[in-house]
């Protein structure tokens, strides 16, 4: 059952309610944003704190407004349902670790670096940026220009060496990501031009095998400049970062409280297999490369002509089969993208016909459960706690799947 979505939009310490004294709310939809159709529900125009989780499932935005705020009955929050009114105020206060989009002046410090980096370039801002996602991970927000738009980007603090990342690997394949305008490394923004193509309605067909073919050779080529890459932010998770980060994680991660003693059990059991697995496909001849990390049709735009991938966040050196294994799980039910991981591999072959490469094919997606897991595991332990629901259950559930996958490939 779908829960509803409660909306606070707060001005001077008090909260805007309908005509019955309760939280505008609203169901959640495919077609449009939670955060858009709060802020629009209200005529707010940015998040105050991450979205809340209350215990009937239901969620709480809080919401304000950078311009007039709207006419409505504005009261007291501790007029409102206990559950609420006590969701309200944990949600205000301000734990360490939440990110700095959610803090007052925020949008104002961003505002002034995007004016300052298009002064004398012919475009001005023309209206407030425009918040489209802000949550525990990243802030995206739309900039008007008398030029057309742009987008800025920034990552949370795990994430801050995406700026980095991103301009480096622009340095090296411009017409693969997007088009950078400016970027403040300092800071984690980037500006970025518009692309095409990347949402579902959008996106042109075929759009995982055009994945396949250019970043095949890409990596293929990025082979010789991993030192450069490295220097650039790129962080290194070989086989015995790998190997390192999944032994941690079964030692402490906080969502091995989410497995039954049967289940955590046969992952435990099953680990020294799983090492050895991990270590034979490291081993199979291909060698570490630039790896996306997170390599879905979610962050690929492609309109027919123009390929971009982007949100680097995970960017680092890798396997890069792990790539390659993660974008064909997610476009398995895509029409037109069949044979994928062959046209992917044929590369490979070609440049290195000593390598294990069917090997290496039927081993990545084992080690690319591992290697998710590590990744979100990192991200729960860097989010702030109230934050920790949107991605909850994620590790766990990539772990569950580990014993049966290590007995048909061991």
């Amino acid at each position: 059952m779908t829960e509803p979505h409660h909306v606070a939009l707060l001005h001077d310490g008090r909260v805007l309610v309908d005509e019955t004294g309760a939280l505008p709310s609203f169901m959640p939809s495919q077609h449009l944003g939670s955060l858009a159709r709060a802020l629009q529900l209200v005529g707010g125009s940015v998040a105050l704190t991450p979205v809340a989780k209350l215990a009937d499932g239901s969620r709480l935005h809080v919401v304000g407004s950078r311009a007039d705020v709207p006419a409505g009955r504005f009261v007291p929050p501790a007029s409102l349902d206990p559950s609420l009114s006590s969701a309200l105020s944990d949600s205000l206060r301000t734990p360490p670790g939440r990110p700095a989009w959610f803090l007052p002046g925020w949008f104002d410090l961003v505002e002034a670096w995007i004016d300052s980096v298009l002064a004398g370039s012919g475009v001005r801002r023309t209206h407030p940026i425009e918040a489209v996602k802000m949550w525990s991970i990243s802030a995206v927000a739309r900039v008007p220009t008398d030029g057309g738009d742009l987008w800025l980007k920034t990552p949370c603090e795990h994430f801050l060496a995406e700026a980095r990342v991103h301009s480096v690997v622009s340095g090296l394949f411009p017409h693969l990501v997007p088009t950078l305008v400016a970027a403040n490394e300092a800071q984690g923004w980037l500006l970025m031009e518009p692309m095409t193509g990347e949402e579902d309605d959008t996106r042109a067909p075929g759009a995982g095998l055009e994945v396949a073919t250019q970043w095949a050779a890409a990596q293929i080529a990025a082979v010789a400049h991993v030192d450069a890459l490295v220097a650039g932010g790129c962080r290194r998770r070989g086989v015995d970062e790998t190997v390192a980060g999944f032994r941690r994680l079964l030692d402490s991660s906080s969502e091995l409280a989410l497995l039954s003693a049967e289940e955590l059990a046969a992952i435990r059991g099953c680990a020294d297999s799983l090492e050895a697995l991990v270590r034979e496909f490291w081993a199979t001849g291909i060698p570490d490369t630039l790896a996306h990390g997170d390599l879905h049709l979610g962050n690929v735009a492609w309109d027919g002509a123009d390929l971009r991938l982007f949100d680097w966040t995970d960017g680092c050196i890798s396997h890069p089969f792990l790539d390659a294994s993660h974008l064909a799980h997610f476009t398995r039910a895509v029409p037109g993208d069949a044979g994928l991981e062959s046209t992917y591999a044929e590369q490979w072959r070609a440049t290195y016909p000593d390598a294990d490469i069917d090997r290496a094919l039927a081993l990545a997606p084992l080690v690319d459960l591992v290697f998710q897991a590590i990744t979100f595991d990192d991200i729960v332990n860097t989010t702030e706690p109230m934050s920790r629901w949107e991605l909850g259950g994620v590790v766990a559930d990539l772990l569950r799947n580990l014993p049966a996958r290590v007995a048909e490939l061991g």
